[in-house]
């Protein structure tokens, strides 16, 4: 038997790895009425009137057997999933369980408690649960303050909830009966229908394996070290173009696997997308319910560009960048094909349906149904649901082979589907593997044609063996009878009827380039500079509104602005409170540090936000979560945002959009990297205005531009570099900068007008900038000489200042 490489399956049949946005329940903001109130049992009423009765009884869970354990060892074996808690079903009155407490003026709770000796967490599903206006139930780990109350507003038409897993070893349960409840209307509005215990953490915790940028966001359950093996995709920019295509997808708002953008013979953007059968019929739940799949694919949202922004480490990506809904157009359980056209693309002002944004970075990935497409192979996959990751085969040369693999029904049996010849077998992987999550990915040939897309498999960083792929050969037309253009992929990638083996991929952003301007990002356009990691976390001060980076940009013409990223660290204070929009301002220096008006200027309105799909399947705005993780947040421009631009220096601002202080800490690098030539870190004041940043003196923001551009634009090179020196004096502080200070020490002596020293510091090489506070030097007239101690033949240099 193989392994699915999926997570699609219905969360209230199996807890395992989602986004926490997708899995994040809403609740009511307000705290327990029991905490201001004095509660005393309630009386029993009658012998036979369980709802009246005041017990004490604790409902007690056993931790998972031998055996239980052997079998999620192997469904997670055979299903790829991560399967950290075992149900046990609630079999005793749910009422009966806790005991119903009033304060003497009408008001009732019912409270009871749930334990898991030495479990990781507790998960819940209730049944019948149909709360009333006013009812409000808290669920919360012992000893832990209420989050929030789930209310009728999470009443749902099957009368479920499922409860996410909450940390701990012991719940308490209170329900809030309304105001204006009798002692006669004291039912249960819900049933306790099934405890999980917890016996995994179902977060990823690895703090071992963090990179600048990391904690990596924990809703992953797949830890970040069983990856360790497959690269981010920007260590490998020769894929930087195939990469472009590969988007993640939430199914239903359930389940998280891989597809890619493929283009068809007409060349012409439609918006399909390249999966796997699996991942929208719920793991083979829903064979041959096309109603069922066509609701899922409707519901399916598109994640472009999820992936980190760094080289190694990892960097939550943004979650801005998406688009939702789409049309099953073929499907086919017999080769496990699946083709989505993408329908939630924007509208254009004239109420017509657009195309994917530019912002994207969209690129529709050519194809090959030769019989024998060569290698090495390339694998582009989310696994885990997580950043996109890079894989490269040892095979250079593939077979299709029977396949075969066991499933659960809807009613709970255990089935097995099998295709004769269908998939390309691959062998093994010499760098990378895939993982629950990766099912849908595309394989690229050696010409980076898709040739299949995942179905399952058995590799892991330890065993990086046997993936299995469906062929697109193999599915390129059904003929027989009834299948009609659903169950074929020639009617739709080749509708031109060419009868072609292959197909070209097609780029709709050329001949135009889309790119960066942070000395930060890897740019996978120019993949010959030199990386740059993010090594400061910097945390706004009290009254400072605005951060900014000072840069050199070269002469630009009909541009045109398509957004700005910003990289910051959340904090527990956002997390209590939301994330704030933003303004993005670029400005130009006129004279030395005299700022002229801004040439770009664009706010944030919906920062944080996501598409989703609620429980009803219909389309719902999701807010992305603030945990203590390292965050890209993507702000898009106005659309038609042109820019044109003389040579010179630019201050690139991230503000508040309300004007407020900036509470974003955010990741930035100080050092001596020749790619940081001529950029420098400034910070606004709310009373003092711009000034340079005294500590980060050599260092830059993760503020970026993305702009659309007709050639690359060149980041500077430190090859020719002229040595310079110079400095100033401002409030108290000497600043220096130049090409020296990159690489050699220098020593600063002061004197006053007398000739006599009063300070003499030696300052180590810097990324070009170096500050001297002169705090403690009596106010007067003095001379600052500035020496480099290992390039003689670079001059003193000499900075006069008056010091107040």
């Amino acid at each position: 038997m193989s392994l699915l490489r999926s997570l699609c399956f219905p969360l209230v049949m199996l807890l395992s790895l989602l986004p926490q946005s997708v899995w994040g329940q809403y609740r009511t903001v307000r705290t327990p009425r029991s905490e201001q109130m004095h509660l005393t049992p309630v009386v029993q009423a009658s012998s036979s009137d369980q709802m009246m009765r005041s017990v004490k009884e604790t409902l007690r869970i056993a931790a998972p057997t031998a055996d239980e354990l052997r079998e999620v060892a192997r469904t997670d074996k055979g299903f790829r999933t991560y399967t950290f808690a075992v149900e046990r079903p609630v079999t005793v009155p749910t009422a009966s369980l806790g005991e119903v407490l009033e304060d003497g003026a009408g008001h009732y709770v019912w409270r009871a408690t749930l334990q898991a000796p030495e479990a990781k967490n507790i998960g819940l599903r209730l049944s019948r649960y149909a709360l009333p206006r006013g009812g409000a139930l808290f669920v919360t780990a012992k000893g832990r303050p209420a989050k929030g109350a789930f209310t009728e507003q999470n009443n749902a038409k099957d009368s479920l909830l499922q409860i996410a897993p909450i940390d701990g070893e012991e719940l308490l349960l209170e329900y809030e009966y309304p105001e204006g409840t009798h002692a006669d209307q004291l039912a249960l509005p819900f049933q306790l229908d099934a405890l999980f215990y917890g016996f995994r953490d179902f977060r990823a915790t690895e703090s071992g394996f963090a990179q600048p940028g990391e904690p990596f966001y924990d809703h992953t359950n797949i830890p970040l070290s069983s990856l360790s093996c497959a690269p981010n995709v920007l260590a490998h920019p020769e894929v930087w173009k195939q990469s472009r295509s590969v988007v993640l997808l939430i199914v239903g708002g359930t389940s998280a696997s891989t597809g890619a953008l493929i283009n068809n013979s007409r060349s012409d953007g439609t918006p399909y997308v390249l999966t796997s059968a699996h991942c929208l019929n719920n793991l083979f739940r829903l064979l041959g319910d096309l109603t069922s799949i066509h609701r899922n694919a409707a519901t399916t949202v598109f994640f472009f560009g999820f992936q980190s922004p760094l080289r190694e480490g990892n960097v939550r990506p943004t979650e801005e960048q998406s688009l939702s809904g789409a049309n099953l157009v073929g499907y086919s359980e017999t080769s496990e094909m699946c083709l989505l056209r993408i329908t939630g693309l924007p509208r254009r002002t004239d109420g017509s349906l657009g195309t994917i944004p530019a912002s994207y970075q969209p690129y529709f990935a050519g194809w090959s149904r030769e019989e024998a497409p060569k290698g090495p192979y390339i694998g582009i996959h989310h696994p885990g649901g997580s950043t996109k990751r890079y894989s490269r085969s040892k095979d250079i040369q593939l077979q299709t082979e029977d396949y075969e693999l066991d499933y659960t029904d809807r009613q709970g049996r255990s089935q097995i589907v099998s295709w004769t010849n269908m998939h390309w077998s691959l062998k093994e992987w010499a760098v990378g593997t895939t993982a629950a999550g990766s099912s849908g990915s595309p394989l690229f040939d050696q010409n980076g044609q898709i040739i299949g897309a995942l179905t399952g498999g058995a590799s892991t960083c330890d065993s990086p063996f046997e993936d299995r792929y469906w062929a697109l050969k193999r599915a390129w037309k059904d003929a027989s009878p009834g299948a009609g253009s659903i169950r074929s992929l020639q009617p739709w990638l080749d509708p031109t009827n060419t009868d072609l083996m292959t197909c070209p991929a097609y780029d709709p952003l050329e001949p135009k380039v889309v790119q960066r301007l942070s000395a930060l990002y890897p740019d996978p356009v120019q993949p010959t500079l030199e990386a740059v990691k993010p090594n400061v976390l910097y945390t706004p001060k009290a009254g400072v509104d605005a951060l900014a980076n000072e840069l050199q940009l070269p002469q630009l013409s009909d541009a045109t602005v398509l957004g700005a990223y910003v990289v910051f660290k959340s904090t527990r204070e956002l997390r209590r409170t939301s994330l704030p929009q933003v303004r993005i301002t670029l400005q130009p220096f006129s004279g030395s540090y005299d700022l002229g008006g801004s040439v770009v200027d664009f706010a944030s309105s919906t920062l944080g936000s996501f598409a989703r799909y609620d429980a009803y399947g219909s389309p719902a705005v999701g807010r992305r979560t603030l945990r203590t993780d390292s965050i890209e947040v993507f702000v898009p421009a106005p659309e038609g945002l042109r820019l044109s631009l003389s040579a010179g220096r630019y201050l690139l601002s991230c503000a508040t959009a309300d004007g407020g202080e900036l509470k974003l800490p955010l990741l930035a690098h100080n050092g001596s990297a020749d790619r940081l030539r001529g950029w420098a870190a400034w910070t606004h004041h709310i009373t003092d205005g711009w000034r340079r940043s005294a500590e980060l003196p050599g260092g830059a923001y993760w503020i970026d531009l993305l702009v659309e551009t007709k050639a690359p634009i060149i980041q500077p090179s430190s090859s020719g570099l002229t040595e310079t020196l110079s400095g100033y004096y401002h409030t108290g502080t000497l600043y220096l900068e130049g090409e020296t200070l990159r690489h050699s020490p220098c020593q600063v002596r002061i004197y006053d007008l007398m000739g006599q020293l009063h300070r003499e510091e030696t300052l180590a090489p810097s990324g070009g900038r170096s500050t001297l506070s002169l705090s403690g030097l009596l106010p007067g007239l003095y001379i600052a000489e500035v020496i480099p101690l290992t390039c003689p033949e670079i001059a003193h240099h000499t900075i006069y200042f008056s010091h107040k």
